[in-house]
């Protein structure tokens, strides 16, 4: 997706900021193919990645803050992708005995049935992606992205 001249050459005077651009680019189309494959189940990728947090935590639940420190993709929107998950019935709050300001969100029944169901989904959209990129690229891909983001 890199834009080239006529000689073929980058028309990024800088590769870093050429390999960012790309990166994003790379980046935002997984996105999309990640909602693709959630679309089926009525969730987006933002929610999906919510209800994974909350089975891996199941059943005890996690708070809005635990949440969001540990998503991949910080975002502003967690208490309604969680309010979503809520009215669609994949998730629920309950509050705290001890401060009932606090609560945690809960994967349900139905959230793990959605989570088994997706699994397929989610296999298809990686066989799909190897199409076009083998496990050794993948690999090479990680670790140039892991030097960008691992401080020296």
């Amino acid at each position: 997706m890199s834009e080239k001249d006529h000689t073929g050459q980058s028309k990024y005077r800088f590769p870093a900021l050429e390999a960012i651009l790309d990166i994003s680019i790379a980046a935002e189309f997984l996105r999309q193919q990640v909602d693709k494959a959630c679309s089926p189940l009525g969730i987006n990728g933002g929610q999906y990645a919510i209800l994974r947090l909350l089975k891996r935590a199941h059943p005890d639940g996690m708070s809005r803050t635990e949440i969001v420190k540990n998503l991949i993709e910080k975002t502003t929107d967690v208490t309604r992708q969680i309010d979503g998950l809520e009215h669609k019935g994949l998730a629920e709050r309950i509050r705290i005995q001890e401060d009932r300001r606090l609560s945690l969100a809960r994967i349900t029944q139905e959230g793990m049935e959605v989570m088994e169901q997706v699994e397929p989904l989610f296999m298809a959209m990686l066989a799909e992606i190897s199409n076009n990129i083998n496990e050794d690229e993948c690999r090479e891909v990680s670790t140039l992205c892991k030097k960008i983001y691992t401080p020296k």
